[in-house]
Order: structure tokens, then C-alpha cells, then sequence
């Protein structure tokens, strides 16, 4: 076991390192000028006991030592300090990281350490660097993927219908070729005389069905279901459409 002290607005808090990061509750508690026993006593305090020991599979949760005070696994410290205070908390919560990722936290006693051992203050600041560097690379991979993440976004949630005839409009092409193009790439193929995704294509949310209203030769309206592209079907046409045509010219320039 390896005990660190360091001290919050003047006050010394001991955490004690070992498989689990145990915390003095009762030092925590002083600057507030609570008790450890009276949070315990709350049935929400209770019941997050009672789930963390099942999921943790642990009885060292909450430990009593006469005349050293109450003790915290670190789970429940972090608890506790949300309860005393939202700031303390967060304090809390980083000081117990710098503890897991690299066994040490930036106290005094720490910082005499590292001045008497400087081959420990070495491994410590290479630990620190690819820890910044793994995070420098993640945050550049997100920023990366922000756009793309955003704009496949937009067509996923995007509610836009579009009939085969729209689509078509836009690709400066009749309704019945872009039906015979999908049809040739295994896109489309025909049921009872209409013209439907193909098995293959059926789960990738390409087209839906919609209710289209019109009047009847007596002059009541009706209605009636019919297939249309989402979003997401027109984006895959117009790359499909997109990809035939850089084919061909691609043939035609060798």
C-alpha cells in the first residue's frame, strides 16, 4: 500500500493506492464540516452501495478504522464528494486519475520525489507524454470524422422524400432509363410489374413507402401507397450515376 497526501484549501486528504484507490471520507468531509456517517445514512447512498458492490463484486466499498476515520473505495469517494461539493468533485475526480494513470499526483511530497529520483521523474514524463500524444491523436482523428460524421447525419435523420421522376430530373435522364440503369446494377428489379429494391438492398433504408392522396372520377378522395427514395437512396443513385459516368470517360480517354 502507498499512501499520497496532499492537501485541499489547507486541509490533508489521504489516498491510499493499492488494486483500488481507497480515500479518507473523514477528512474529506472536514472542510465542509459534515460527517461521512450522515451521508450514509441517505437510502440513495444505499441503494448506489448496494448496485456498486454487486457490479464491482467487492465488500472493501465503505471501511471504519478506529482513529484514523471513515474510508472510501474511490467509486463511492467520487460520490461523496458530488454530494459536499460540485467543485471538490471534480477536484477529486483528477487527482485520482493522475493516481491510476501514473501512480503519482502533483503534491509535495510528489515533487521532492521526483527531485530525489530522477529516473522515476523521467518514466512519469514519458508516461505523461503518450498520454498527451494519444489524446492529440484522437482529438485530430475526431475533428477529422466532424464533417463526414455531420453530413451522413443529415441524410440519415433527413425526413425528404423524392419520386423516381425527381431524381431522374436532376440527372438529366428519363424516369425509365434510371429505372433500366438500377435495374442492370442489381439495384431494382420487378414485381408484378413494379419496379422494387432488390432483396440486397432492402435493409439499407434506400426507399420507403408514402401516402399519396388523389381525387377519384365520382369526386371523393382516395389515397394510395407508393415507393419513394430517401435521402439516402438519392445520395447512393447519384453516386452510382456519378461512378458509371467517370467509367466511361475514363474508357474513352484510353
Amino acid at each position: 500500500m502507498n499512501n499520497q497526501i496532499f492537501q485541499y484549501n489547507g486541509n490533508p486528504i489521504t489516498f491510499q493506492i493499492g488494486k483500488a484507490t481507497m480515500v479518507n471520507a473523514t477528512q474529506m468531509a472536514k472542510p465542509f464540516s459534515k460527517r461521512p456517517a450522515k451521508w450514509l445514512e441517505l437510502p440513495t447512498t444505499k441503494e448506489f452501495i448496494a448496485e456498486l458492490k454487486a457490479i464491482r463484486k467487492s465488500d472493501r466499498l465503505v471501511e471504519a478504522i478506529n482513529g484514523i476515520g471513515t474510508w472510501f473505495h474511490e467509486d463511492v469517494a467520487l460520490e461523496f464528494a458530488r454530494w459536499l461539493s460540485p467543485q471538490f468533485a471534480i477536484w477529486c475526480n483528477d487527482r485520482i486519475k493522475e493516481l491510476m494513470r501514473y501512480g503519482m499526483t502533483a503534491t509535495t511530497q510528489t515533487i521532492d520525489s521526483i527531485l530525489a529520483d530522477p529516473d522515476n521523474a523521467i518514466k512519469i514524463l514519458v508516461a505523461l507524454k503518450e498520454e498527451r500524444s494519444k489524446v492529440t491523436a484522437l482529438e485530430n482523428q475526431l475533428n477529422f470524422q466532424a464533417p463526414k460524421i455531420e453530413y451522413a447525419n443529415n441524410i440519415l435523420l433527413s425526413e425528404n422524400t423524392y419520386t423516381t421522376t425527381e431524381i431522374a430530373k436532376g440527372l438529366n435522364i428519363s424516369a425509365c432509363k434510371l429505372n433500366r440503369i438500377l435495374s442492370k446494377k442489381g439495384v431494382l428489379c420487378q414485381q408484378q410489374g413494379q419496379w422494387v429494391l432488390s432483396p440486397a438492398y432492402q435493409i439499407k433504408g434506400y426507399m420507403t413507402t408514402k401516402s399519396l392522396s388523389y381525387n377519384r372520377k365520382n369526386g371523393r378522395i382516395s389515397s394510395m401507397f407508393t415507393s419513394v427514395w430517401t435521402e439516402a437512396g438519392k445520395t447512393f443513385i447519384y453516386k452510382l450515376i456519378n461512378s458509371i459516368e467517370n467509367t466511361i470517360f475514363a474508357s474513352v480517354e484510353s
